[in-house]
């Protein structure tokens, strides 16, 4: 069936133009060069016709889609980068990663992901609510990302392009900026105005880049693809940390760096963990941070930066990747918080992902109010993500639940209670158990507001 779609002329056979229109309504949006790769693999399997116009028959075609399936577009040389990456970070060697390890693949791969995006994106990658991925459901995941950030690159491309369909150089150029200043592209959410574009440009050069004009679609996908690599890089050596953590870091290591030395001694490094809210109080703790100094040289060394210092001193760039480590640690203790507490509540990884979004989202609203001054003042901006008595109270609202004041006083109860901060604010493991309180009690007569009609 897919190859009479395909075949609109009735030729009999499949050329590239027909055979890249069906690959995009399949969802695979693939370079010519990626296509001819797999159709020389499938040449090597069984029979294969070749007509004398080039276009494929009936049965190079199902060798051709067998590939495809396979490799799920993805070219040789991108699938070895990926297999190395999977195989990285499964740490035990179980052919599968945790959620984890998958934020470990997410932050090399240069997305800076707080472990609560990336929750709320396992949610809803993890299909079969196993709590791992093996390797062909990681490949299928950077499929879809793939791509979704391929849709991105085409409507910029569209933005920019003239009325046949090309860009020249400086439209290519502005474009490439464009589309490199994105927060949905690789780049640093957290800097903003002239701080990103600066940031951007000296990491990607996109104004010394070599373009050949005209650029079609293809050739700007491409040009993408590279602005992308060379960010990553730049990103895996800031150990997925953003623009403006990177600035605290280093005038935290410049005020302790009394000498200018350029280099840290153990005590010194252990003061500024302390400064950061990770102190080292136990011998044990002081052994475990030996341990990593050199795991953490040795991934700096990987990431283009080796040590520079003499006598086994300690340089910026290897106190940031100690420093990814002493969050990753805290990470686990999110994850492990917030599993405890969908456990208790009874909920399904699908609805867990689901409340996650709600949560980040009245997150973001609260820190925008109280940045412009209309909170109550309890929203904390310290990278936290919790919610207000405020915000909690209008997210219920919103959801049409019609909050009168005793009711009220028995939710500022509730949240006093659950809370573990002075504030009263809650944090996402929280925000799951005062769910299953609200379904559990019939807040607010929740349940027929559930079953009304949308609408």
């Amino acid at each position: 069936q897919a190859f009479k779609e395909a075949d609109a002329n009735d030729s009999g056979g499949i050329d590239m133009g027909e055979l890249q229109v069906l690959l995009i309504k399949l969802g695979f949006t693939i370079t010519q060069d990626a296509i001819e790769e797999m159709i020389t693999i499938a040449k090597t399997r069984g029979h294969w016709h070749e007509l004398e116009d080039g276009s494929l028959d009936y049965d190079a075609f199902v060798h051709f889609m067998q590939v495809l399936n396979e490799k799920d577009g993805f070219t040789a040389t991108e699938l070895d980068e990926l297999r190395f990456v999977f195989d990285k970070f499964d740490a035990d060697g179980s052919g599968d990663i945790d959620c984890m390890e998958f934020s470990d693949i997410m932050h090399y791969c240069g997305y800076r992901t707080a472990i609560e995006e990336v929750m709320m994106l396992w949610g809803r990658i993890d299909y079969d609510n196993s709590g791992t991925l093996d390797y062909r459901e990681f490949i299928r995941f950077m499929r879809l990302h793939h791509e979704g950030e391929v849709r991105l690159i085409k409507d910029t491309f569209d933005n920019y392009k003239d009325d046949a369909g090309f860009l020249d150089q400086d439209a290519a150029r502005e474009a490439l900026m464009d589309l490199a200043s994105s927060s949905k592209f690789i780049t640093d959410k957290s800097s903003e105005g002239a701080q990103r574009e600066e940031a951007i440009v000296k990491a990607v050069d996109i104004k010394n880049m070599h373009i050949d004009a005209p650029v079609d679609t293809e050739a700007f996908i491409k040009l993408a693809d590279l602005i992308r690599s060379r960010r990553v890089l730049e990103l895996r050596k800031r150990a997925g940390f953003s623009d403006v953590e990177i600035e605290r870091f280093h005038e935290l290591f410049n005020e302790i760096d009394t000498h200018g030395s350029g280099c840290l001694n153990q005590e010194q490094t252990s003061r500024l963990f302390t400064k950061l809210g990770f102190p080292l109080r136990t011998h044990e703790d002081q052994q475990r941070l030996i341990q990593q100094i050199n795991e953490a040289r040795k991934t700096a060394a990987e990431c283009g930066m080796p040590s520079t210092s003499e006598g086994g001193g300690i340089d910026f760039w290897i106190v940031v990747q100690l420093l990814r480590g002493a969050y990753r640690r805290d990470d686990k203790q999110t994850l492990d918080k917030v599993t405890r507490a969908a456990e208790q509540s009874r909920f399904k990884q699908q609805e867990v992902s689901e409340f996650q979004e709600v949560f980040l989202n009245w997150h973001e609203r609260d820190h925008s109010r109280f940045a412009d001054g209309h909170d109550d003042g309890t929203a904390a901006d310290d990278g936290a993500k919790n919610l207000s008595k405020s915000s909690v109270l209008r997210l219920l609202r919103s959801l049409g639940l019609k909050v009168e004041s005793p009711d009220r006083v028995n939710l500022d109860k509730k949240l006093t209670e659950m809370s573990h901060l002075p504030s009263g604010d809650i944090d996402f493991s929280d925000f799951l158990r005062l769910m299953r309180w609200v379904l559990d009690t019939n807040f607010c007569n929740v349940e027929k507001v559930a079953a009304a009609p949308s609408g």
